[in-house]
Formats: structure tokens, sequence, C-alpha cells
């Protein structure tokens, strides 16, 4: 049976490399086909250990050409790494004939009649306070010069229509010193930069350091819900706990900054419209660094509000809320705006765009 030729090896912890368990699988093993994202992290691993316990196996990967070095993983693209190397070591070529031989046709024809897969581009969740910070500023530097740098983070997103708020993604902490750059070039910009609160203690800080000892001009935005969302929600230095569940203390970003000598700092909640906006605007109008920090918590972190609905005998009709927010709670249904009540979070920021006050329920934030 081809099925107990082939061994399945997971490694969970790329590094430190389970040395131990990598021999006592390759020991068993002709060949190899090391199937991984980005780097040839594991397949690299296998070929020194192979080496260094002289074991006759050959590891097979990105770096033989077996696997495509660049560009993502997908169903086919591993489907045909794979069954290539099947057949180069001679299993399930039985199969294989088989398939070209009929079945193969009679699939692609089965395939040919189903529908194409709706296209899901990457979206920030319903509910997420990024997009609430994304349109405050948006909204209070409407028709003005501006650039806004982005970061590393789920915040990238901003990118995206309709909020499409991210100019630039470089590396973490980046966004700080391209918006001191531009300004200097182009001194009638106004220039924001955009940092999470974990990207800012991990890569940010000596950014402003930089801004303020160099007199630049700029909006520093400091997207605070307080966990590292992007890559699992691990805990940073503003969390006030340790990856080991230790209570610490708290570093209070605002203090950081004083620290370093930003003198205007102001922290606001993004899901309050009128008040954010003000705040942008006035921090926009004053010179040298300036950061607004938009605290308020991821929604994998925080339990969610009451779900917002729309009354249907007070909507217009405009659709303000979808081409300006892109929640993804808000649907149309027969042509008709309404709330998906199991995905939204009761933020109540399209209650507050909403022009004729047809969206109603979840939190107040007036």
């Amino acid at each position: 049976d081809d099925a107990e030729k082939i061994a399945i090896f997971k490694v969970a912890t790329p590094f430190p490399f389970p040395e131990r368990k990598a021999v006592e699988y390759l020991e068993q093993l002709d060949a190899v086909l090391c199937v991984e994202e980005l780097d040839p992290v594991i397949e690299r691993a296998l070929t020194y250990i192979a080496g260094k316990y002289h074991l006759p196996v050959k590891i097979y990967g990105k770096l033989t050409g077996h696997v495509a070095a660049s560009g993502e993983n997908t169903i086919d693209s591993v489907k045909d790494s794979i069954t290539q190397f099947l057949l180069d070591q001679g299993i399930a070529a039985d199969r294989y004939k088989a398939l070209t031989a009929g079945e193969k046709n009679n699939q692609s024809e089965e395939l040919a009649e189903m529908p194409e897969l709706p296209v899901r581009p990457p979206v920030l969740c319903a509910g997420c306070p990024h997009r609430a910070s994304f349109y405050d500023v948006k909204c209070a530097m409407k028709g003005k010069k501006t650039i806004f740098c982005g970061d590393i983070g789920c915040y990238t997103l901003g990118n995206a229509m309709p909020l499409d708020m991210v100019d630039t993604c470089l590396c973490m902490g980046a966004g700080l010193n391209i918006a001191q750059g531009v300004e200097k070039v182009e001194p009638d910009t106004t220039c924001f930069a955009f940092v999470g609160d974990s990207t800012f203690f991990a890569s940010a800080i000596t950014g402003v350091v930089n801004a303020v000892y160099n007199q630049a001009n700029m909006v520093l935005i400091v997207l605070d819900n307080s966990t590292t969302a992007m890559t699992g929600h691990q805990p940073h230095p503003g969390t006030g706990h340790t990856v080991m569940g230790e209570i610490v203390q708290k570093i209070n970003i605002e203090q950081v900054l004083h620290g370093i000598g930003v003198t205007d700092v102001e922290t606001v909640n993004p899901l309050d419209l009128h008040t954010s906006v003000e705040c942008v605007q006035k921090m926009a109008e004053r010179s040298g660094v300036k950061a607004i920090i938009f605290k308020s918590p991821c929604i994998a972190v925080t339990k969610p509000a009451a779900p917002l609905h729309v009354s249907s005998d007070k909507c217009i009709g405009c659709k303000k809320c979808i081409k300006e927010l892109g929640c993804p709670a808000i649907v149309l249904n027969n042509g008709n705006v309404c709330i998906d009540s199991s995905m939204c979070t009761g933020c109540g920021l399209c209650s507050q765009v909403c022009p004729v006050t047809a969206i109603t329920g979840g939190e107040d934030h007036e």
C-alpha cells in the first residue's frame, strides 16, 4: 500500500529544532519533501541533521527546486509538488496513470461545472477600533495635502478601499521615519505615522526619539488596542502581564512619549467620531512632533456590546455606512442596508456616520 510508504513529520517549533525527533524520522526514510512557507528553515535543518548523522536520506524542497522558492503555498501548488515528488520516488504511479487515463478528465469536467469561489480580500474585523481610527483621521484631513505612513500589523489592512489610509508600509517602525523624511522634502504636506501599541514598544520608540531630536513636524498616531492582534495576542510591555502570566507594571505609552520630549500628547477613544476628528484637526495645526493615542481594545480581547440595527423606515439607501467604512457586518439584503447581528460588536461607529440616524442600538457613544 502506497500510503504505508509515506511518513509525515510536522514541525511545530522550528527553533529550537527538535533534532532527536528529526533523526528518528529520517532514519526510516529514503527521501523527504519539505513544504513550508517563507524561507526553507526546516529544509536546511533536515539537510544539516542528515549530514551530521550520516543518514542516507535525500532532502528536497525549495533549495532543490522541488517546491516553489517564492510565492504563497496554495492547495494546487502543494498538490503539484507532492505529486511530482511521489512520482519521482515511484510511489502512487499507478494511481496517477489511472487519473490521466480517464478519471482525470472526469474530474476536470466536474471542476469546470463548479462555480468560481467569491473573491474575499482580507479585511479589518467588524468592530475593529482601527477602522474608526483611520476614518477619524480621514474625515479630519479631508481636502488637505497629507501622507499616511503605515506599519506592520493588522492595521496595515487600512490600505484597502474604502479606507485607503496606508500610503506606505515597509517594516516595523518605518512609518515614523518615512513621515519625517517626507516632511523635510515636502514641508507643505501634513505627515501622519500610524503604529500599533505592540509595534510602538518593539520598533517605534527610537523613531520618536529621532523625530524629536531632529525637530520634525508630524503627527504620530498610536493605535492602542491593548494586544498584539496580528500574531496571536501575545502580551507586550503595555498589557501588564508577561508571557508567563506574571502581573507586572504596565509601561505607559503617554509617559514614554512625554519622557522622550513629545509635549503634545492626547488620548482619545476612536469610536467617539466627533471628539476624535476635533482632536486630529487640532493636533495637525500644531508644529513639532504631536501624538494621538487612539485607545480602544481589540474586539478579540473585550466583550462585545449589543448589535446595532437599521431602521428600514428611516434608512434612505444612501449606503454611506457601506461606502465609507467597509465594515463586513454591514451588508445588503435585497438591496436594503442591514446589519449582520452575528458579526456586529456594537461599536457604534456606523450610527455616527449615518446622516439620518437610521442605525441604532449597541453602546451609546454620544
